[in-house]
């Protein structure tokens, strides 16, 4: 995994916050960005949206005006970019699989760990963020955290499928852990976190195409 520095994640999302339009499609960019400097690596993805949610406190209370519509729309940028580096792990594995090739179970196994509290962690860092600002926006992020509590996020959502994937793939590897398609099953084909880094590359190029 890459060491990038958090402030080279926290500040430009910071500077989007407290000034840009359109922040939903900024942060997802900024966010997927530096996911993938990160190589995809699913441990990373919380220490990028941590950075990130610090920068958006910090950001929207530099932010002259109405805030709420702008923390709607960061954190919706946001949410989607982790959501979607979530898909591109699943279709990683289910491609792989589709080739008759699978990743070791180390690596499923890292992936199942780090994502397990996506979603709640998402919620926290609202609830922390939101502890730190004062005024109006701390109502905001509040409000915020209530209405995604009730109505889910996309991170959730692709988290929970992600999940039923990796609960399947690793029953399937500790099932042949004695035979030789168990040996098969353990053998990668190459890092899950480069191959997802590839998709989730595919996928941002052809979001950004369309917003063109």
């Amino acid at each position: 995994m890459s060491t990038e520095n958090p402030q080279d994640v926290m500040e430009p999302v910071r500077e989007a916050a407290s000034r840009d339009d359109d922040l939903r499609t900024r942060v997802r960019q900024l966010v997927t960005d530096a996911i993938l400097k990160r190589e995809a690596d699913p441990k990373a993805i919380h220490s990028v949206m941590q950075a990130a949610m610090a920068g958006l406190g910090t950001g929207l209370a530099q932010r002259a005006g109405q805030t709420g519509d702008a923390l709607k729309e960061a954190v919706g940028g946001l949410d989607q970019a982790i959501a979607r580096s979530t898909y591109a792990m699943r279709m990683a594995i289910e491609e792989a699989a589709g080739q008759g090739r699978q990743f070791s179970e180390q690596d499923l196994n890292e992936a199942r760990d780090a994502l397990r509290r996506m979603e709640a962690d998402l919620m926290d860092l609202l609830k922390q963020t939101g502890e730190k600002t004062q005024g109006a926006l701390k109502g905001e992020f509040d409000r915020l955290r209530e209405h995604l509590s009730h109505n889910g996020t996309d991170t959730g959502t692709q988290v929970r499928d992600m999940l039923d994937v990796l609960k399947g793939k690793l029953a399937a590897a500790g099932a042949g852990a004695a035979s030789e398609a168990g040996q098969t099953v353990r053998e990668a084909s190459g890092r899950l976190a480069a191959v997802t880094s590839g998709i989730l590359r595919g996928l941002a190029d052809a979001i950004d195409a369309k917003t063109r």
